[in-house]
Parts: C-alpha cells; structure tokens; sequence
C-alpha cells in the first residue's frame, strides 16, 4: 500500500469508525478521483438517509455510549450500514423508521419502508420499488428479531395501527401511496426544497463516526426545518468538560477538502477558549445556498438519569485527540468575524 492510500485510510476512518482493514479496502476500491467517501448514487438514497439521520435525531429516548447509538458507518454509492449499539437502540431505530399509521392520522416512519434480507448479525431495509436501501448489522439474528417485537410494546394498543410493514410487507399500502402523494410530491415547493438540500443530511449520516473519533461528544439531537428556499439542519450537542477534544475539530472535519463537505463557515459565537466551557454555535452553508448546518455545541455535565456506569463507560471511549490544530476556534473566529451577527 503506498503512503498516501494509508494516509487515506487513516483519514476514513475517523469519519466512519472503520476498523483499518475496513478503511484500506475502501480506499483500495477507488476508481479515478472518487472521494474516500462516497455520495449517494441517486436522490431517493440522500433522500432516505437523510431521513435516518433526522430519525436518529428526533426520537430519542435512551441514552447511548456513542452519542447516536451508531458505532460505525459504512458509506457505498447505492446503500448505507450503521453499526447500532444494542438492542434498545435498535427498537427505537426501527420503531421511528418502519410506517405505521392510526386512522385518521399521517402516517410515521418512512413511506415503503420494508425489511427486505436477512442475515446473521444484520437486517437489509428497502424502499419498495425505489434503488434506496439501509443496512443495520452489529447484532446477531435473535436480537434483531427481539428488537421488531419490541417495536409493538411501544404502542399503547397496537391492535388499533396499522403496522404497513407488517401488514403489507411487499408492496405499498393505500394510506402510504396517499401520504406520499400528498406530502412527497415532486411538484410541491416545500418537497423540492427538502430534496435540494437533502445532500447535507445524507452527507453527515455518512461521517457520523466524528461526533465520537475526534470530538468528546456525549449527546447529540437535533431538527430540520426549511425557509426560503434552504433546507436548515440544527444540531445540538453536549460534550465533556476538560477532557478530550472539544466540538471545534468535528466542524474542522466537516470542512476538510479531502473527506468532508462542500461547506464554508458562515459565523461562530462562543468564547475561542473552549477551556471555560461555554456554549458555541457555528453556521456553515454551500456555495449554492441550498443547506444550512446550524451547530450548538454545550459543555454540560452528564443528565441524572444518565447511570454512572454508561458515564464512566462514555468518558473511556472519549478520544485523545482532534482532528487538526490548523482550524482552532480562534482561527475560526478570525475567519468568521467573533460575534457577527
């Protein structure tokens, strides 16, 4: 291997959470000027990423050693697979992700959304009929289906959903095809603004390992929404005080020509010395206006239900080291102008 494939390799895999093996064979797979980490192939693939990670996000309601419940990630042109950190967090994953709908309402999840393989530590979820497809693995074949039952305990009365991805399993039911015309049509404005910026979602999925390999985050949630015509990605984020590298080298990594975004800082508030432990907040955006990172980076202790043994077993797995010195919160206030509004 020569030396920049391993350089290569060993910039993968802070963005990923690859082990080397896993890394080198990616970087060995390139053809031409491919990125170390591929885009989505196609739009319906950024488009279900994209609403992974806002899932990921929103719905939230155990706590986790890696700040997404998501341990690794591999990004190929036409699929994704995330490795998920138990079962609980598998549930929840797949409570917030399979359609299911009470009458009378919208439906939740992601319309035809259905479990496609099965394998001995993974599960393979398709969009019917769309070139869109999520990979969970990590967990052996027991604990994923112990995971789906778990999913109905969620409910207060299952009996009275329907569950479309148990009731229909290979093709779309009626309320999903008309929750889709309805709020997915191409044709609608908000729809075509989403899918515009939907790269910038799909993009960060694909780096999720940074929040653990070069930053000591602890939680992490967050919201979209869109306005004037840009698609707009709030992160809020919780890190450890005064141990490990602080939120300034994830946005370092976002920003690196070789693996990161096409993204520029636009402003950053906070004090350039993360040592006093106060909040920052730094906006990037493209060149061609369509997406806007918002992040709100806090130096907070742990919550009360958080149990001192996932503490502690949190602060072990928080990194040693950032990304870069070259890109340091005060480089970023020069760069940004501190306070500007």
């Amino acid at each position: 291997m020569s030396a920049l494939h391993q350089d290569l390799s060993l910039l993968r895999r802070l963005y990923t959470g690859e082990s080397v093996q896993q890394a080198r064979r990616a970087i060995d797979g390139l053809q031409g000027d491919e990125s170390p980490i591929p885009e989505a192939a196609s739009p319906a693939q950024q488009h279900l990423e994209a609403r992974v990670l806002l899932a990921l996000l929103e719905c939230r309601d155990i706590y986790t050693r890696f700040p997404l419940g998501i341990t690794v990630v591999h990004p190929e042109p036409h699929g994704i697979a995330l490795a998920v950190e138990s079962k609980e967090r598998a549930s929840e994953i797949l409570f917030h992700l399979l359609p299911s709908c009470a009458s009378d309402e919208e439906v939740q999840g992601v319309p035809g959304l259905r479990i496609t393989r099965r394998y001995r530590t993974a599960i393979e979820l398709q969009v019917l009929g769309e070139p869109a497809r999520l990979r969970l693995f990590g967990l052996p074949a027991r604990l994923w289906r112990s995971a789906e039952a778990s999913t109905l305990d969620k409910w207060i009365d299952p009996d009275s959903m329907q569950l479309c991805w148990r009731s229909s399993p290979r093709s779309w039911t009626q309320v999903e095809r008309e929750h889709h015309a309805q709020w997915e049509d191409d044709n609608d404005r908000y729809a075509q603004v989403t899918q515009r910026g939907a790269w910038l979602s799909s993009g960060l999925l694909r780096r999720a390992a940074l929040l653990h390999t070069v930053a000591n985050t602890f939680l992490i949630d967050g919201f979209r929404g869109a306005a004037f015509d840009v698609v707009r990605l709030v992160l809020r984020s919780s890190h450890v005080h005064e141990q490990g590298p602080g939120p300034h080298n994830f946005i370092a990594a976002l920003v690196d020509p070789v693996c990161g975004l096409p993204l520029v800082l636009k402003r950053f508030r906070g004090d350039t010395d993360e040592s006093y432990g106060r909040d920052q907040q730094f906006v990037l955006g493209d060149v061609g206006n369509t997406a806007v990172l918002d992040f709100r980076a806090a130096i907070e202790r742990p919550p009360s239900r958080l149990t001192p043994e996932l503490w502690q077993a949190i602060l072990r797995r928080v990194p040693q080291t950032g990304f870069t010195s070259s890109l340091s919160p005060g480089v970023i206030a020069r760069l940004c102008g501190l306070g500007a509004p």
